[in-house]
């Protein structure tokens, strides 16, 4: 099978990597010039951590020869590139793709009302997981370090109906992908902006002083758990008005890591996979400008659109925009950009459900 990779970042290098030691043809797409230019020099990735290797692959910024006779298209950019790689890719689309976006920050509600915007009409699968599925970093470019492959993740496609074939497509690449209701539990279960939030603004000063600490179990410190666990209040609410089953951050961490621990606090200190890793040295960083754009405002939209009381999440948002001198909620993905507006909520869970119409330019 041909994969096509979109973004050659962390998760892109890493899936790449390991895509092709299970032997899978592969293609690494980006649009940053002088980063393709040094994977193509090394003309390899080497990967280590819990797989180890180093393997040949093709890297390009040509998206049209990127995506010649592929199979899948495996979407690992941050949030705000979405929109941008959906306009990228609709003309070369065939029917019978499938493009998975990884995690998905709203993404395949947004490529859906992208493709219907173009009129593209394609019989594709669109879907999107919950989380990435490695825990990674590159160390430089053609260089990777995988902590941790999740145990279990789940994803959604849009339509629902279409989740079956998606999976029957990828069960033997990752069999432990496992089918959430609709793609709405697979964005509001994207816990990146519960963690990444808190902990990046309440240790500010930290960030920007001298010296490295490491993200999690540094920085998430017991009054600042506190606060994440506020904001997963907000987020569970959500998914009760929606009557949704969202999963606890404390749930997904077991899943994810078979973290076994009673309260969210400690399962952050005990997982292994975060011991490891560095906090950032600037808050210009996707854990402000992903996170924020991507993951509170626009579930601060849907929240308020259902009567949930947001103070929290807004809050953050408001402390986050005076931190960085910017109006952040200018940035913010909204309900007009995922196509669900002027949806009642019964609305919103009819279209998650859809029909087994797979063509990218309908709205069911």
């Amino acid at each position: 099978m041909k994969f096509t990779i979109i973004g050659a970042g962390n998760g892109g290098q890493s899936m790449a990597a390991h895509l092709k030691i299970m032997k899978q043809q592969v293609v690494l797409y980006d649009i940053q010039e002088n980063l393709i230019q040094q994977i193509n020099d090394r003309g390899h990735i080497t990967v280590e951590g819990v797989i180890e290797g180093s393997v040949p692959i093709k890297a390009t910024t040509d998206v049209a020869d990127a995506l010649k006779e592929t199979d899948v298209i495996m979407v690992t950019t941050t949030g705000p590139a979405h929109k941008s790689v959906a306009k990228s890719i609709a003309p070369y689309l065939k029917d019978g793709q499938l493009i998975m976006i990884l995690p998905g920050y709203w993404g395949a509600l947004e490529f859906r009302k992208t493709f219907k915007q173009l009129g593209i009409q394609k019989n594709v699968y669109v879907a999107e997981t919950e989380s990435l599925i490695y825990t990674c970093r590159s160390i430089h470019p053609g260089h990777v370090r995988i902590r941790k492959i999740k145990d279990s993740l789940e994803f959604a496609s849009l339509p629902a109906s279409d989740s079956p074939i998606v999976k029957d497509i990828l069960k033997d690449i990752y069999p432990q992908l496992k089918i959430a209701s609709n793609v709405l539990i697979t964005t509001m279960n994207n816990c990146n902006p519960i963690f990444h939030v808190p902990i990046t603004l309440m240790n500010a000063g930290r960030i920007e002083s001298e010296g490295d600490f490491y993200f999690y179990p540094d920085g998430a410190t017991p009054s600042v758990v506190n606060v994440m666990e506020q904001l997963e209040r907000e987020r569970l609410e959500i998914g009760k008005k929606l009557k949704i089953n969202l999963s606890t951050c404390l749930d997904l961490l077991n899943r994810f890591y078979d973290v076994k621990e009673a309260n969210l606090y400690d399962a952050i200190q005990s997982n292994p996979a975060y011991r490891t890793g560095k906090a950032p040295t600037t808050l210009r960083y996707r854990y402000i400008y992903e996170d924020i754009p991507y993951g509170l405002i626009p579930m601060v939209s849907l929240g308020e659109k259902l009567g949930v009381d947001m103070a929290c999440s807004n809050l953050l948002v408001d402390l986050a925009s005076i931190a960085m001198k910017e109006d952040l909620r200018k940035r913010g993905l909204t309900l007009l950009d995922l196509g669900i507006d002027e949806m009642s909520k019964e609305e919103i869970v009819e279209y998650l459900a859809g029909s087994a119409g797979r063509v990218v330019g309908e709205v069911r």
